[in-house]
């Protein structure tokens, strides 16, 4: 079967409810020293109300399917992504898994169903697994979704935090939101999905990882942050590039960056590591909008596409650049050329928000 997978459709769901960085400061018990609006460029998240990890899920797969040309009963495959298990209030759900609410929510009923898990990286993870079945021709389409309701791991943080470089700092900067991209095949190999690898150096995985708390109720999570960037800086740029070579383009012939949205400064920082080793400026713009989403973990690709294609910054015939870095270390790096997917989206969504 020939033709690239292609996003045929995205679905992202942002929770109403805004909270600042000042305010979710203002919430710590011992409140950390530093300016962590200014180090991050984070100003503000959205943080789900009434609502959990597969509920962001389920609306993110609707507004997906809600543009998709196909319907429901056409989904060969859901692959669920969600690093945040929280389906229910201070309950975190392992097993059934995800995939199985989000499948019945939607009405999916010939749908084969699984999740996988694989940190900031899960939803390339899914959507690198669901090619493979399209590409043997097992299903014509297929979605991978993911809700991430974080803000357990940041409401623990508040509790917990006691000092300005305590280990559950980047838990502050994750915010809410649900993401879901249908996909299939086109006949037209210039669009889609060029290239896509991932790679892992779990020898790294001290730097970044979650583990129940050991002070009271919920979840954790521990960051070294200088350590997990000075380890993804030694790595990253020379995969980009390879990702870049191997999909016969030139770094002038990308339209845009997207990377994983830690933060505002983390995705300037990752620039200037590229341009050290390229030895000279990046051609292209890196887009971001984690200033005023935060870090929605998986999903934060796809909140930052939906905004820019809404506002007509990502049009056909872009070129994309996506780059992800997880913990674990996980390095990953995708090329994608625009259909009409942007004018498509812009038209059902009446050209913003």
């Amino acid at each position: 079967m020939t033709g690239n997978a292609r996003i045929e459709s995205l679905g992202i769901y942002l929770p109403p409810a805004k909270l600042t960085t000042s305010d979710l400061l203002d919430r710590c018990r011992r409140r950390p020293r530093l300016d962590l609006e200014r180090i991050t460029g984070i100003r503000e998240r959205r943080v789900a109300e009434g609502e959990y990890a597969v509920d962001l899920g389920v609306r993110a797969a609707e507004r997906a399917l809600e543009l998709s040309r196909y319907s429901a009963e056409d989904l060969g495959l859901i692959i669920c992504t969600s690093i945040s298990k929280y389906n229910r209030e201070q309950e975190v759900d392992f097993d059934p898994a995800t995939s199985v609410a989000i499948r019945r929510a939607v009405g999916a009923s010939n749908a084969l169903n699984f999740d996988v898990v694989n940190a900031c990286a899960g939803m390339f993870n899914g959507i690198l697994i669901l090619e493979s079945f399209l590409r043997a021709g097992v299903i014509k389409c297929g979605m991978v979704v993911s809700g991430e309701y974080n803000w357990p791991l940041a409401e623990t943080a508040t509790r917990e935090i006691r000092h300005t470089f305590d280990g559950q700092l980047a838990a502050l900067t994750l915010g809410d939101a649900g993401a879901a991209v249908i996909l299939d095949r086109n006949d037209d190999d210039r669009y889609g999905f060029h290239y896509l690898e991932m790679v892992t150096g779990a020898k790294h995985n001290q730097y970044c990882y979650s583990t129940p708390s050991q002070r009271g109720p919920g979840g954790i999570l521990i960051t070294n942050a200088i350590g997990l960037q000075r380890k993804g800086a030694e790595h990253f740029p020379q995969y980009l590039k390879k990702a870049v070579e191997r999909t016969g383009w030139s770094l002038a012939d990308v339209d845009y960056g997207i990377a994983h949205q830690a933060s505002v400064r983390v995705v300037k920082r990752g620039v200037k590591e590229v341009a050290k080793f390229i030895g000279e400026e990046v051609p292209h713009e890196y887009l971001y909008n984690c200033d005023v989403y935060g870090n929605t973990t998986t999903t934060s690709h796809f909140v930052v596409l939906d905004e820019f294609m809404r506002n007509g910054t990502i049009d056909h015939d872009h070129r994309i650049l996506f780059v992800s870095g997880a913990s674990g270390i996980v390095i990953t790096h995708a090329t994608y050329t625009m259909d009409d997917l942007a004018e498509r989206y812009r038209h059902h969504h009446g050209g913003g928000e």
